[in-house]
């Protein structure tokens, strides 16, 4: 349970001040769970914290920068559907997917850091577009991990602190949303068990404090902050997790 309150607070306030810090959460929630559980029990708590900075954020949030990405978001989206549609009931796959998907995310996190820099709004090319979304929209689906894919997108294009958080907010709240039907049908449809059970919706339910006490200091400290030492910690902790997933 101390692990679970922890992936929540963590999830709370890395949607309300500290965008990277939402990494640690899948190894956390993987301790718990395995296979397609973990993205069952990870979905509800994020949505839970979307909430809070949509609610807070809303009117920073550039819509014209979300439509763009959206088309490739869903491609990516349906190949991750069509990833837990083969894999079936078999966990190890999953398990390696997730733990692969988080180490790259970490390492993609790492390179944003050492080359952030102030810049003008700018137009990405469908290219990038392509790449970002595409991608953002696989590892969402699978590992709910997408978020340096997602950031550096926006990142990329001058948005600065509050916008940044604003669009991501209806991004992913939009995003996680749509999973819990999807989830349910392949669930339905398909071999390899429930992505949600009682007894993980139980457990949601208990931690889903926590994730209003990271998404208020999160809000309180969002612009005192010290996020460099932060992520940098939540970087380690997340890779290790990621490892941990791949070893077995």
């Amino acid at each position: 349970m101390l692990v679970g309150l922890l992936a929540a607070l963590v999830t709370g306030l890395s949607k309300t001040a500290v965008p990277g810090a939402g990494l640690l959460a899948v190894p956390l929630f993987a301790t718990i769970a395995s296979g397609r559980l973990i993205a069952g029990i990870t979905l509800p708590v994020l949505i839970v914290a979307d909430l809070f900075a949509v609610t807070w954020y809303h009117r920073h949030a550039r819509w014209d920068q979300i439509r763009p990405i959206v088309p490739w978001v869903a491609l990516g989206y349906a190949a991750g559907v069509a990833f837990f549609v083969v894999v079936g009931s078999r966990t190890r796959p999953v398990e390696l997917v997730i733990g692969g998907a988080v180490l790259v995310m970490v390492a993609l996190q790492v390179w944003r850091m050492r080359r952030r820099r102030r810049r003008a709004p700018r137009p990405l090319g469908r290219r990038d577009q392509a790449i970002y979304g595409s991608a953002g929209g696989f590892t969402t689906f699978v590992a709910n991990a997408s978020g340096p894919i997602v950031n550096t997108y926006f990142v990329s294009l001058g948005l600065d602190r509050r916008e940044l958080v604003g669009t991501s907010a209806w991004f992913y709240f939009a995003v996680n949303v749509s999973k819990v039907p999807v989830y349910v049908a392949i669930a339905a449809l398909a071999t390899g068990g429930p992505f949600f059970t009682g007894q993980s919706l139980v457990f949601d339910a208990a931690v889903a404090p926590a994730v209003v006490v990271g998404a208020l200091v999160g809000r309180a400290v969002l612009h005192r902050m010290p996020e460099r030492v932060f992520v940098v910690l939540v970087l380690a902790l997340s890779a290790a997790g990621a490892v941990r997933l791949l070893l077995g």
